[in-house]
């Protein structure tokens, strides 16, 4: 039994892992629209989670400041879901999306029965996930920063929530600096007056 073999069930289900274990001709033959979309998707699911760890398990961590202070990582996981936007949109039928998300935003037709038509879109999904994580670290650096900058010590269920589902754990972050006398989360915003 080769390792091949016994990696298949585990290969067939992750892209990147299939191009590592491809000789170099075949690997080369993958950098095709739909296995280029499946690495990127790849790439801006797992990368993120890195990126989590650092905010939320040593967010004091010189590393961390130097990894997630400066934006790069969210700009290069960015880059990878326009390429994935770009490829997805220019694949046959890629822009059979934008008349559904027309209906979306129609007020005479159900908004959920469109999102549910549009998750039916294989590459609107590999648009739509990137999308979602990337925001969602977006947030959860800007609690990450808020918490060091104002000495919030209890972040870090703040940033699991975010990371899990969002926008819920800004609310959780919110509640946070109430309770503990820090007042709303400013994250980023300066008033002028004491600019």
């Amino acid at each position: 039994i080769s390792s091949r073999m016994l990696l298949a069930p585990i290969v067939s289900r992750a892209p990147l892992l299939a191009a590592a274990t491809r000789p170099p001709a075949a690997a080369i033959t993958m950098l095709a629209g739909p296995e280029l979309i499946d690495a990127g998707v790849s790439i801006d699911t797992f990368a993120p989670q890195f990126l989590w760890l650092l905010i939320v398990a040593f967010p004091r961590s010189k590393i961390t400041e130097k990894v997630m202070g400066p934006i790069i990582p969210l700009i290069a996981l960015s880059l990878v879901h326009f390429a994935i936007v770009l490829m997805a949109a220019t694949a046959p039928g890629g822009t059979e999306p934008i008349a559904i998300f027309a209906d979306v935003f129609d007020p005479a037709k159900n908004q959920l029965d469109g999102m549910v038509r549009l998750f039916e879109v294989r590459d609107f999904v590999a648009e739509e996930w990137p999308h979602v994580l990337i925001w969602d670290l977006f947030v959860g650096r800007a609690i990450w920063l808020d918490s060091l900058e104002r000495d919030v010590g209890f972040a870090w269920p703040a940033l699991l929530l975010t990371n899990g589902i969002g926008p819920p754990g800004m609310l959780l972050y919110v509640l946070i600096c109430l309770v503990t006398g820090k007042g709303l989360p400013t994250l980023g915003y300066t008033p002028s007056e004491e600019k």
